[in-house]
C-alpha cells in the first residue's frame, strides 16, 4: 500500500490498521504516515474510541448481534460468563438469565443449505415485531447465533416470543424455521 503524505488513509484501512488485519509492510506504512497527518491520527483515534464504546456496550449488555461460532468461543476462552440455548426447527426452550450472565447466546438451528439471504423475525407477546433483513450466517454451520440484549432481558417479566426465520429468494421470503422462548426471571 503506498500512503503519500498528501493523501489519506482510507477509513477501512485505518479500521484494519487499528486490529492488525493487514501485513508488517502496510502497518509500517501507515505508522509513517501517521507520523505526519494530524487529519488520520484523528480519523484513528475515533475508530480507537468507536471500538471501545462497542466493547463497552457489549459488556453492559446493551447490544444485541448475530455473532460467530468463533466469536463466542473466545468469549469463553477469556472467561466471559456465556449462557447458551440452543433450538431446533420448531422448537422451544424454557430460558432466564442470571445476574452474572454477560453474553446470552440463542443458537438456532436451521436448514440453511442453498440460503442465499436470511431475514429474522422477532415477535414479542405484547404484539411487537421487529424484522431484521439480511442477517450474516454461515450455510455451512446449519445454525445462526443470535447475543441478546441481556440488560434488556434480564428485568424482563415472564413471558413467551417467538423468533422466525425466513429464507429470501426471487420468489419471496419463504418461512425455514419457528423458535418460541419461555423466558423466566431468574429466582
Amino acid at each position: 500500500m503506498s500512503v503519500l503524505h498528501d493523501t489519506h488513509v482510507p477509513f477501512d484501512r485505518l479500521v484494519d490498521y487499528w486490529f492488525g488485519d493487514m501485513g508488517d509492510a502496510d502497518i509500517a506504512t501507515i505508522d509513517e504516515h501517521l507520523m505526519h497527518c494530524d487529519s488520520c491520527g484523528a480519523q484513528l483515534e475515533s475508530v480507537a474510541l468507536l471500538t471501545q464504546g462497542t466493547r463497552d456496550a457489549f459488556a453492559a449488555g446493551e447490544v444485541g448481534a448475530v455473532v460467530s461460532a468463533d466469536f463466542v468461543a473466545r468469549l469463553v476462552e477469556r472467561d466471559v460468563r456465556v449462557r447458551e440455548y440452543r433450538v431446533g426447527p420448531g422448537g422451544s426452550v424454557h430460558c432466564t438469565v442470571a445476574p452474572e450472565d454477560v453474553v446470552l447466546i440463542s443458537r438456532l438451528e436451521a436448514p440453511l443449505h442453498g440460503v442465499g439471504r436470511l431475514d429474522l423475525v422477532a415477535e414479542m407477546p405484547e404484539g411487537a415485531t421487529e424484522h431484521f433483513p439480511d442477517v450474516p450466517f454461515d450455510a455451512a454451520s446449519g445454525e445462526l447465533l443470535l447475543a441478546s440484549r441481556v440488560a434488556r432481558v434480564r428485568p424482563l417479566p415472564a413471558h413467551d416470543f417467538r423468533l422466525r426465520l425466513f429464507a429470501v429468494a426471487d420468489t419471496g421470503p419463504q418461512e425455514i424455521a419457528e423458535y418460541v422462548f419461555h423466558h423466566r426471571p431468574w429466582q
